[in-house]
């Protein structure tokens, strides 16, 4: 029985010490290697083993090893991946140094998988959150994207805060579709229409044709704005058909892919930040004082008396004002506010955020706010199924007050123009305002009492869920779907009271307008993926699946003239009231199938094709087919490159289609309102719609090479492509014997994009103490009309051959400018023979980016952003000129007797299209780490990391241009309008102060 006993104790402590040797016991802190702070979510795995875990939010992490491991691996998105052997330690602390080029980040090649970009052979540029809103605050998630993503050329519509900003990535697709990208939000497809208000209509400022319905010239905010920056985690810009092809007929302007925060495994983070700041209009015309000389020069007889008897009583009583200055010249100040707490366990994790923005404008009673909401929950139920939930809820203000184009003096910078510093336009005692008597409105009325508003309340909600079907070591299948839904929900007032001096001398004085708008856009998507692996070195991922997509709009507004005077100011108020509403539902539909093959990382080759249709098509039952295919080849990676201080050398080529199908309303025929002997009823319309339409389409070919040395302390991108897009959509005029005026849409001809895009990392210093890592960007894009099915015409939305307009012929690019004078030598595929003028699109385009940290406590930043020689049609000199108030307007710059304001009226359109290239610093930042012994000593461990900072945007620009800003233009996000310039609301410096705190 002992013997038994002593066997069986025996046996239990070889168990035990078995168990012990298996159970190995390693902690440690993972820290940035520049600025010494403790990294969170980073991956530490047993080399070799699925065993590990993630740091929290300290970058401490423990973890049990098997005893026979040997190493463990460090990774983490936007740092170099690193081993360190383990030996007899116990403790392992390792710093990661930031990964200038990002090797090991995973950038999206399907709609249900990801690749290494390392093994990517598209260019595809990645902003990542600290990049986004690491340095300053940006109004909107697009205007922080000028300048940081090469191949793109951004422009703001309005410098308004919360303005909207068109984006065209790799130059013009489209006629007359918009500019815009496909935005993809946490998967879901957002909606980004920009949708006037009608603030251009002839009730109002009558800066467009249209008499009732809304316009391009109504100074509209895209709906991005709605989104706030702060939440997001990365985003990737798909610039061209061969990287977007996967998504379809939807992608012909590129895809940008945005990805919000989740919560990552350890202890409960809460992050708090405050952002106070101010901004002012980076530059304003001016103004000349006048003179009795100067009044001899603009007026003439009994006028002339009338204006130096005003100038003379104005200087008599010191009432002479800057009215620019009064309206433009004012101070606004920004805030911003946001809270959030993350964290989780391994099995479910979270990311509750909350945000408050309120930037004021520079003009009273114009600003924009935001207030948003946000719950990222990630959950894994047993082994097999991972779920994620995106929650967001935004609620937005935008008043931008008149400006820009206008035909009734309602428009601030257009009424300036024509006012001179001796007008006597200030309220009384009582509050009113005297009328203006140098045309239009009193400027100083319209922003007290004219309303321009929009409340807009969006949410964006989606489910995704992932099924492990099977799992072994040679393949794996899994089961990926989601889910997801973006609406919104906009109201706007428009409003002039009838006692305006605008509105008095019309018929119907007085006008309002309610809008209402709703976007309900939905996507659902199932996808198989297979992962499976020929031998030891070849591994392959299949790809099949379905999307659905849809979108519904119902846009409806109410106005009413010959307003009763007094509140409130609705349309029943009215005795003319016009309504309007536009329904409209779109249904697309795809199927996809996608194949991988990578062959021990060296040789990566990637060819798939999606199927589309679409309810906007002529045929909504045809599907259309959009190819893909890539090559990448790392020669690195091959035994014959073995060098120690190369990391990367790729060449990569692929290409790809996708279309964009035809705008609402292409395929029919509408019917016109119309009353005949007091009887109301519908005609057919002399604009006829196009059955057979399909959609437009853009192939593209793009090859490059990638390269990295030194650890990634040297880097280098180049790409060239070539990007064509075909069967373009126009308006065909047709003879008037046909008994129609035009076809809405007909295929008018193809072109051509090429361009080169260079991005050059690197890191010069990497020290204990100091740490510079800079990138400059190089990108340009040409593009030439290779085909044309119908005689030449002019594109674009400018004002006539005298100040530029765009043409579609053949060899040129259509947003070339053309202009007076006339030339019976030129071109003759150039209408009207036009004098050929310079390109709207820049000669090519820098930025210049620098990271420094200092003692691992103090970060600088800056960013300088050049756009090379791009021209605009120029109109804000020329209505100071025919007023007088021009600042060099009396100077006789070419001695020829006639003065500058007198001279530039009479000139060709040589004198507005303006070369409008800078040399701007887009940001700048300064912030300072509070030392963890300072910290630790006031706060002990309650505060983790105390951060506080100043930065600008626009703090300083250098320009030839002469208006408010050479980016803000008058035609929102249209393809080939967007640079034309009339008063528009000034852009602005801003400056802000921050305070960032983690605990």
């Amino acid at each position: 029985m002992k013997k038994n006993l002593f066997i069986i104790f025996l046996m239990v402590t070889a168990l035990l010490q078995q168990v012990v040797a298996q159970d190995r016991s390693i902690s440690g802190r993972v820290t940035d290697a520049s600025s010494g702070q403790g990294l969170p979510g980073v991956t530490v795995l047993v080399k070799g083993t699925t065993v590990g875990v993630s740091t929290d939010t300290d970058g401490s992490f423990s973890l049990n090893a098997p005893a026979s491991a040997t190493t463990l691996t460090f990774s983490s998105i936007g740092y170099l991946t690193i081993e360190r052997t383990i030996g007899n330690a116990s403790t392992i602390n390792v710093q990661l140094a930031t990964d200038t080029r990002q090797l090991e980040e995973v950038v999206v090649t399907g709609l249900a998988t990801s690749i290494k970009r390392s093994n990517l052979a598209n260019a595809v540029t990645t902003i990542s959150a600290k990049e986004l809103v690491g340095s300053t605050r940006p109004v909107t998630v697009d205007a922080a994207l000028n300048g940081k993503v090469v191949g793109a050329n951004i422009s703001q519509t309005s410098g308004a805060p919360g303005g909207g900003v068109a984006i065209q990535l790799r130059g013009i697709s489209s006629l007359t579709g918009g500019t815009q990208p496909l935005y993809i939000i946490d998967g879901v497809y957002a909606v980004n229409a920009e949708v006037g208000n009608g603030a251009g209509a002839a009730a109002f400022s009558a800066a467009a044709s249209t008499t009732a319905g809304r316009s391009t010239q109504d100074n509209p905010v895209n709906r991005l704005a709605d989104l706030n920056p702060n939440d997001i985690e990365s985003i990737e810009v798909l610039k061209g058909s061969s990287a977007a092809a996967i998504y379809g007929t939807r992608a012909n302007a590129g895809v940008i892919i945005i990805k919000t925060k989740r919560g990552v495994a350890g202890q409960t983070r809460v992050s708090f930040n405050q952002d106070l700041g101010f901004a002012k209009a980076w530059n304003l015309l001016g103004k000349e004082d006048w003179t009795n000389e100067k009044i001899d020069l603009k007026y003439t007889g009994a006028r002339a008396t009338l204006e130096k008897q005003r100038l003379a009583d104005a200087q008599a009583s010191g009432q002479v004002y800057d009215y620019e200055k009064q309206i433009f010249g004012n101070t606004a100040f920004l805030r911003n506010t946001s809270l959030s707490v993350s964290g989780g366990s391994e099995k479910t994790k979270f990311y509750v955020a909350g945000t408050s923005t309120d930037e004021g404008g520079i003009v009273n009673r114009t600003g924009f706010k935001r207030n948003s909401v946000r719950a990222n929950l990630d959950q894994k139920i047993g082994e097999r199924i991972d779920i994620g939930i995106t929650s967001s809820f935004i609620r937005s203000q935008n008043r931008r007050g008149f400006t820009g184009n206008d035909n009734r003096g309602v428009s601030l910078g257009y009424t300036l123009g024509y006012l001179p510093s001796y007008a006597q336009l200030q309220p009384n005692e009582a509050g009113i305002f005297p009328d203006n008597p140098y045309g239009g409105d009193n400027p100083l009325a319209i922003v007290e009492r004219a309303v321009n508003e929009e409340n807009t309340n969006r949410t964006v909600q989606a489910v995704n869920g992932t099924l492990r079907i099977l799992e072994n070591e040679s393949s794996s299948l899994r089961l990926a779907v989601q889910g997801g839904i973006d609406y919104s929900n906009s109201d706007a007032i428009l409003a002039l009271p009838a006692d305006l001096q605008s509105q008095r001398n019309l018929p119907n004085p007085g006008a309002v307008r309610v809008l209402k708008n709703q976007f309900f856009n939905y996507n659902l998507q199932g996808f198989l993926v297979y992962d499976w692996r020929l031998g030891e070195t070849i591994n392959l991922t299949s790809q099949v699946g379905t999307v659905r997509l849809g979108l519904d709009r119902n846009l409806s507004f109410s106005q009413g003239q010959n307003l009763a005077p007094g509140e409130p100011l609705t349309p029943n108020r009215s005795s003319l009231v016009t309504q309007e509403v536009e329904l409209g539902s779109e249904r697309d539909i795809g199927h996809v199938a996608q194949q991988e093959v990578n062959f021990n990382d060296q040789i990566i080759a990637t060819a798939g094709v999606r199927f589309d249709k679409s309810s906007r098509n002529g045929d909504p039952n045809k599907y259309y087919a959009f190819p893909k295919a890539s090559l990448a080849v790392n020669i690195a990676k091959f035994g014959f490159f073995d060098l120690p201080s190369v990391n990367l050398v790729k060449l990569r080529a692929a290409y790809g289609e996708t279309g964009a199908p035809g705008f609402f309303g292409s395929t029919f025929s509408p019917l016109v309102n119309t009353s005949t002997g007091g009887r109301v009823g519908f005609l057919p319309s002399t604009l006829v719609g196009n059955p057979d339409i399909g959609p437009e389409r853009a192939t593209e070919f793009e090859t490059g090479v990638d390269l990295a040395f030194l650890e990634s302390r040297i880097t280098l991108e180049a790409t060239y492509y070539n990007k064509v897009a075909k069967d373009l959509v126009n308006s065909f005029v047709l003879a008037p014997s046909t008994g129609v005026t035009s076809i809405r849409a007909f295929p008018v001809g193809d072109l051509q994009n090429r361009g080169l895009e260079l991005s050059l990392g690197i890191t010069p210093i990497r020290s204990e103490n100091f740490n510079w890592v800079s990138t400059t960007q190089y990108w340009f894009n040409r593009t030439e009309v290779t085909r044309i099915v119908v005689p030449a015409f002019n594109t674009g939305l400018g004002f006539g051959s005298g100040f530029g307009r765009n043409v579609f012929t053949l060899g040129e690019s259509p947003s070339r400018w053309y202009g007076t004078p006339t030339s019976a030598v030129d071109n003759p595929n150039n209408p009207s023979f036009l004098t050929r003028y310079e390109e709207a699109q820049p000669r090519f385009q820098m930025s210049f980016l620098n990271n420094f940290t200092l003692f691992k406590n103090v970060e600088v930043s800056f960013l300088l952003h050049w756009r090379k020689d791009s021209y605009t049609s120029n109109l804000s000199r020329l209505l100071q000129d025919e007023g007088g108030t021009t600042k060099d307007w009396s100077q006789d710059d070419d001695n020829n007797g006639v003065v500058n304001g007198l001279q530039r009226q009479t000139l060709p359109a040589r004198e507005y299209i303006q070369n409008s290239g800078y040399v701007r610093l887009r940001e700048a930042s300064i912030y300072y780490s509070v030392p963890a012994s300072i910290r630790t000593a006031i706060f002990k461990d309650f505060v983790r990391n105390i951060r506080i900072g100043a930065s600008g945007n626009n703090l300083l620009t250098w320009t030839d241009y002469v208006g408010y800003d050479p980016e803000v233009s008058n035609f929102g996000a249209t393809s080939n309008g967007a640079q034309v310039d009339v008063s528009s609301f000034p852009n602005t410096r801003r400056v802000f102060f921050h305070l960032s705190l983690d605990f």
